[in-house]
């Protein structure tokens, strides 16, 4: 027996592990990374503030090739070895988001030298179109502007052209996203969902989970799946016998199309300036949903409702006792009556106790009369 024991217990910690290790796998090569050296734009003077270096980065997207991107603001240090994710503008005010992919659609270097020279009437270098590109992009995500009399006249007039002549670019479909992104159910009968998967791509998207034990993915005709495409509704079948629980989806896919005026942003939380690509190009993208259920909270039980006194209805004209035959509900149970010799007669008891008292009363007036006429 101990035997068999260490085995089942080797066979249940290979099975855990396999289940940790598929959670799932491969996805080490779905973040991007700032890529080579950046080049060097000129440096720009904020109002009122110190010289800020300025550059275009190269953006590695997974395995994808890089894409030129900007920063959002000119505080902070962008690492090159942190991980960078697509991430949507939900933290940028209002409008301002849109500015800013109008700007990268309409400048360096999504557009050449040459054109934006025109544009502003005057010749352009590479270093003063990353400059004035950059300070646009500062003025409508930071609020940061330039000092009129400290910065270089050819990167104010870009910046000048892109911020005041400039219009706004509404976004398009995010390159893959899952809706909702969070589901909440109470002890689920029936496959959770639906979780609709949304993506930019042609291709299929690879779909797994990770977290709570004997849970599945199924298709809307419930049979379980590993890869979806776009438009596609998932639900998650829960066993029975996991009354609560909470399991991440993820979704991955590859070659996905990327626009101009993507936004990355460290992933997990890190501290790492956001970038935002100034060019459109291809990525590799995983996105998560998460699914929680729980048991159901016992039902708590009434509380006893006192009863509304009501008037008592006027007594109709009844047949005398002796014809009516109690009703079933009238008629106490055996458990219920009283046995009649155990009843309390009180009224004859009362009676019997006078009589006695009575006679003793009499017997001794009887007695005093008869000592009075023996002392005579």
């Amino acid at each position: 027996m101990g035997v068999l024991r260490r085995c089942a217990a080797l066979f249940s910690s290979v099975v855990l592990i396999a289940a940790l290790a598929g959670t799932p796998a491969a996805l080490a090569d779905d973040f991007s990374r700032v890529d080579r050296d950046a080049v060097a734009g000129t440096d720009l003077v904020p109002a009122g503030g110190e010289p800020v270096a300025t550059a275009l980065y190269s953006l590695r997207i997974g395995n994808n090739d890089a894409v030129r991107a900007y920063t959002s603001s000119p505080g902070g240090e962008v690492r090159r070895r942190a991980a960078y994710v697509e991430s949507d503008w939900s933290d940028t005010p209002g409008g301002a988001a849109d500015r800013a992919r109008w700007i990268v659609a309409h400048s360096y270097p999504h557009r050449d030298l040459l054109s934006l020279s025109l544009d502003i009437g005057l010749p352009l270098g590479e270093e003063q179109a990353i400059a004035g590109t950059q300070a646009a992009l500062w003025r409508v995500l930071s609020d940061t502007e330039p000092d009129r009399e400290a910065n270089d006249q050819t990167v104010l007039a870009l910046y000048d052209h892109l911020v005041e002549d400039g219009g706004a670019l509404p976004p398009g479909p995010r390159p893959l996203t899952v809706d909702p992104d969070h589901l909440e159910a109470t002890a689920p009968q029936e496959p959770l969902g639906p979780l609709t998967v949304s993506s930019t791509g042609d291709g299929p998207l690879n779909v797994s989970l990770s977290g709570a034990p004997a849970a599945w993915l199924v298709d809307a005709q419930g049979r379980q799946t590993a890869q979806v495409a776009d438009g596609n509704a998932l639900y998650l079948d829960v066993s029975p016998s996991v009354p609560a629980g909470v399991v991440t989806l993820h979704v991955r896919g590859e070659n996905l199309p990327l626009a101009e005026g993507s936004l990355f942003t460290g992933r997990d939380g890190v501290r790492t300036r956001p970038l935002v690509t100034a060019e459109p190009g291809e990525a590799t993208i995983t996105t998560t949903a998460t699914v929680t259920w729980r048991a159901p909270s016992p039902e708590a039980e009434p509380s006893p409702v006192p009863e509304t006194p009501s008037e008592t209805p006027e007594p109709e004209p009844s047949a005398p006792l002796a014809d009516v035959a109690p009703s079933p509900e009238a008629t106490p149970s055996e458990a219920d009556r009283i046995p009649e010799e155990d009843l309390p007669t009180t009224g004859t008891w009362l009676s019997g106790l006078l009589v006695i008292a009575g006679a003793l009363v009499v017997s001794g007036l009887i007695i005093l009369v008869l000592g009075r006429k023996r002392r005579e």
